[in-house]
């Protein structure tokens, strides 16, 4: 066969039915789980204007999403669903005066980035969106939805993660720093909290004796090669004179030659080499971002104008502290509070935090670590942020991700309404269960097969086949005239559990002959009977 020219998308994926079997598990799972806690479905468009998502992102964002343009303006893919849930809401889509509203989703999105193991450009997110409700117990609830997902998949190996955002933004309020530059900062902190997170994840695997993964080392070396990328060009910079930074401390970010010889210290098994660079690579990652804040500043617009913020350095290392504010609820809460102890508005946004970790215990939600560090990756947030990570998928492991967004709705131009949420990372949860174990029931495609023996009997076979199916039966009816041998061989092969056997005796008396494929016994028996036990083997196995 030649060669076709016409090639998969990249980032992209087919699903063949025994794929899409998984895939619709899991997504019915999610409807049972969101639909329980009255949570009811909507969808929106699959492209939207660039503008609502470049007026909290900025004109950045533009490089990570799919952009084009039609008569309309620019427009793209939509890269999550969050966004266009509030511009409905904004544009009076949705009835308001019965809250609180609690819509959940499930659909495709985009993003245009290098396609990774675990991360493609066309992916699925399920979530909810819970709006009207300022209050501790509505936050508790989302996070308790979507624990509750990962029992009802089976899911046991996971860690949830909680922080506070309010706690940040409090504090940058208290030191003056501009709510635009705040929201240039989220991001940054979200990359460099995510890199040194993995980081500690790979030391750790090493000195526990686990050891990387191929997956593993190539996303170290991807992260350390950005941060070599930039201390050489910022090098460059330097002997041209074009560098803020002074050059003893760029010195301290030079790359570690040690970069080029992963795959030896790997193969090698040198681990102590490989802690070491992790332990360097740590904290040269964390310089070159204080770095950049105090010497470059935080870019941002105020009335159209391009300006950089240069961060106090005192500010700085009170944000880099933050990234070890992790851990159980009893050591990192004080542990913040001495922290914040001059920020009033710090210390009002952890009381509220501990408001949410109480009302969680309501809803039997106790096993979470708490974690100051999570930044999450859109600026929208306004209070409690939490992560689910699913470690057995490596580095690209989180599953879920949400928080409180109370003024994105008021910011696009609609009511001011308080509001909290997630979303699920569906392929990845479908790869988590592949890799804990947990066997995902995959029906047959049909309950039943019926196999009529000759022309003359198909007037009767497909009667047959729509009398079964008026009773709610998934019925195929065979379209290939082999020989009956052949037939039952096709069935067995399809793991239809039942097969209709239908000859001119059959069709004259009005009967047909049940074979159960799974203990090969036939009976001849009425089409009323042959219905009523097919239902009663089918509710049975679950399907």
């Amino acid at each position: 066969m030649p060669e076709l020219a016409i090639r998969r998308p990249r980032g992209t994926r087919d699903f063949p039915p025994a794929e899409m079997a998984k895939r619709d598990y899991v997504e019915a799972a999610i409807r049972r789980v969101f639909e329980r806690y009255g949570f009811q479905r909507i969808d929106t468009p699959i492209f939207e204007a660039f503008d609502l998502f470049a007026l909290r992102s900025g004109e950045e964002i533009r490089s990570k999403m799919f952009v084009f343009t039609i008569d309309e303006g620019e427009m793209v893919l939509r890269p999550e669903l969050t966004a266009p849930v509030c511009r409905m809401i904004a544009m009076g889509e949705v009835d308001l005066s019965v809250k609180p509203l609690r819509f959940y989703y499930i659909g495709r999105c985009y993003r245009y980035e290098e396609p990774q193991a675990g991360r493609y450009r066309e992916f699925w997110q399920a979530g909810i969106e819970l709006m009207g409700s300022p209050y501790p117990e509505a936050d508790a609830e989302v996070i308790a939805v979507a624990v509750d997902v990962l029992k009802e998949l089976g899911l046991k190996e996971y860690q949830l993660r909680i922080g506070d955002l309010e706690v940040l933004r409090g504090f940058l309020n208290d030191n003056g720093i501009p709510g635009e530059v705040q929201n240039r900062i989220i991001g940054p902190m979200d990359v460099l909290s995510s890199s040194i997170d993995k980081l500690k994840m790979y030391k750790r695997k090493l000195e526990a004796g686990e050891g990387l993964t191929k997956e593993d080392l190539s996303d170290l070396r991807r992260r350390c090669d950005e941060l070599r990328l930039w201390a050489e060009e910022e090098a460059k910079r330097s002997e041209l004179g074009e560098s803020p930074i002074p050059e003893e401390l760029l010195g301290q970010v030079e790359v570690d030659i040690r970069l080029y010889q992963l795959d030896e210290l790997y193969e090698a098994r040198r681990v102590d080499e490989l802690i070491s660079f992790i332990e360097d690579a740590m904290g040269k990652l964390i310089l070159a971002q204080k770095l950049k804040w105090i010497y470059y500043g935080v870019p941002y617009e105020e009335g159209g104008i391009e300006k950089a913020f240069k961060m106090p350095p005192d500010v700085v290392d009170t944000l880099i502290s933050m990234m070890d504010l992790v851990g159980p609820r009893e050591y990192v809460v004080p542990r913040a509070r001495e922290i914040f102890r001059n920020s009033e508005s710090a210390l009002k946004a952890l009381d509220a935090f501990e408001d949410v970790l109480d009302a969680l215990s309501w809803y039997g939600v106790e096993d979470y670590i708490v974690d100051l560090s999570i930044a999450r990756g859109l600026e929208y947030y306004t209070g409690m942020v939490f992560e689910i990570d699913c470690p057995l998928l490596g580095a690209q492991k989180q599953v879920c991700g949400g928080g409180r967004y109370d003024r994105l709705v008021e910011e696009f131009g609609g009511p001011s309404i308080p509001a909290t949420g997630f979303a699920l990372g569906i392929d990845r949860l479908v790869l988590a269960l592949e890799r804990s174990g947990i066997k995902i029931p995959t029906p047959s495609r049909a309950d039943a097969y019926i196999i009529p023996l000759s022309r003359d009997v198909l007037p009767y076979a497909i009667w047959v086949a729509r009398e079964l199916r008026s009773k709610g039966l998934r019925v195929e009816l065979s379209l290939l005239r082999k020989r009956l041998s052949k037939e039952l061989s096709n069935v067995d092969k399809l793991g239809i559990p039942f097969a209709i056997i239908i000859g001119p005796s059959e069709a004259e008396r009005k009967v047909v002959a049940l074979r159960d494929m799974k203990a090969k016994e036939q009976h001849e028996v009425s089409v009323e009977e042959a219905a009523e036990l097919i239902l009663k083997a089918v509710r049975d196995m679950g399907w």
